[in-house]
Order: structure tokens, then sequence, then C-alpha cells
């Protein structure tokens, strides 16, 4: 889901507001994405034989080139459409959020700093942007937590990876759970091994250090947890497409 992603790259194209009442509509060949939140709603998204209700203070996403119908008693919504050059998804995504009037407010603010169009209102705009799709990550990523059995060891696994001492089982521990069965509920909540997590996480961490040209790349490797500096090096290379020493701006992003 878009609500998941850490970090989203994107252009603002146009923010709208509507208001329509015993409406039906058919969207088609639609090249950007949108992100709405209904004020007042009795709405129903058809799309690939699916069913998607959308009530009072819903948010919606709607991503590029999936054509739905939307069949509306009641729609009253401000919606944001831009274009998503890190994500892509063939669903259309619903949330129902805690705090309504938190987000009320800042698609109204948004709506207002794009009518309004003053100087710079595309980087105001765009932070705005920013903050919804904060605000929405954080809230997933508490609801997921809650609801996860091993929450205790993602925590420990946030806190400490980057520590030499580091093992999956002291982390599997902290869920009391054995470490093979740690392992198998990791891949399902996060659709990627525990270990790949942690090497991924590492080697971000020292993409980034390397960038600040203040550690040499053994005080990198050290500081990402490998003693073993051919070790690091190995990992680094096959995640970033290039050597730790030959890492610089002029690189791509990080393939992991």
């Amino acid at each position: 889901m878009i609500f998941e992603k850490d970090f989203l790259v994107f252009q603002i194209l146009d923010v709208l507001y509507l208001d329509q009442k015993n409406t039906k509509t058919y969207n088609t060949n639609r090249n950007f994405d949108a992100l709405s939140f209904r004020l007042e709603a009795d709405t129903v998204i058809e799309y690939n034989h699916k069913k998607i209700n959308f009530s009072n203070h819903s948010i919606g996403f709607f991503p590029a080139d999936i054509n739905y119908t939307r069949v509306a008693h009641r729609d009253k919504l401000i919606v944001v459409h831009f274009k998503t050059f890190n994500y892509h998804s063939n669903e259309i995504q619903s949330f129902y959020p805690k705090d309504c009037e938190k987000y009320r407010l800042l698609f109204e603010e948004i709506l207002e700093c794009w009518q309004k169009k003053d100087t710079s209102y595309l980087y105001e705009a765009s932070i705005l942007l920013n903050r919804i799709f904060a605000e929405l990550h954080r809230e997933h990523e508490t609801i997921h937590r809650k609801q996860s059995k091993i929450e205790a060891s993602v925590q420990y696994i946030e806190e400490n990876c980057y520590r030499k001492d580091f093992s999956l089982q002291t982390a599997a521990k902290k869920s009391f759970i054995s470490e093979t069965y740690f392992r198998k509920l990791f891949r399902q909540e996060f659709s990627v091994s525990p270990k790949q997590y942690i090497i991924q996480k590492r080697i971000r961490y020292a993409a980034s250090l390397i960038l600040t040209g203040y550690y040499s790349l053994e005080e990198v490797s050290n500081l990402c947890g490998y003693p073993d500096y051919k070790h690091f090096s190995v990992e680094f290379k096959k995640l970033m497409g290039v050597s730790p020493s030959r890492y610089s701006y002029h690189y791509e992003e990080p393939l992991c």
C-alpha cells in the first residue's frame, strides 16, 4: 500500500474541491495518481469486479492507469492529482484515519495553498502533501505494529541491527518465539526475510555515511555492524551495484 511507503517522490499537478450528488462517472485513461479526503460521502467505486465503499472522512488512493466507475449519492471531497515516480499499484486503496480532523485540516490547507497560488505555492503544496503522507505512514505503521505478533522483535531489530553482536535469535526471544517461527512470521509481514531486511537497512545507512565524507570505509563498515570489511564490501556492491570505494553522488539511488 502507498500508506506503507516511507518516502515518495512526486509532482503535484492539481488540487480540486468537488461537491456532487446523485452522479455516476466513468474514469478512464488517467495518467496520474490521486489522493482524496471525503468530507461527506456515500460513494461506491467499482473496478476489476471489485467494489470499495467510501463514506465520511475516508481517504482514498487512486493509482494511474486504473479505470473505474464512481457511483455517488453524495460526494464532497478534496482531491490531489499528482505523479508518483517511485511507486505504482494496480489497486485502489482506502483508509479511515483515527484523527480525521487532522487530515481534514491538512487537505483544506493544501487546497487553499493551491487556489491562492502565492509565490512558491508549488513548494508549499509539496510540503503539505509530504506531511499528509508522513501522517498516513505513521498511523499505518502504528496500527500494523499493534496487530503484529512480532512487534517487540521488530522494535529490537530497528534499535540494534547496527551492532556487531546483533543476532536474530535474540530478536526472536523478544517475542517469546523460536527463531524459525520468527523468520516465518517476519516474511509474512514484510515480504522479505529478516536477514535481507537487516542487510538493506545496514547498506542504506552505510551509503548515507559514505556520502558525508566524515568516515573512512573501515569506520563505515564497523558503524554498520560489519567487523569484516571484505564481507561488507561484497554486500554493498551486491545491493548498490558499485563498491564502497567508488560510491558517490554520481551513482543512482540504492537498489535495496
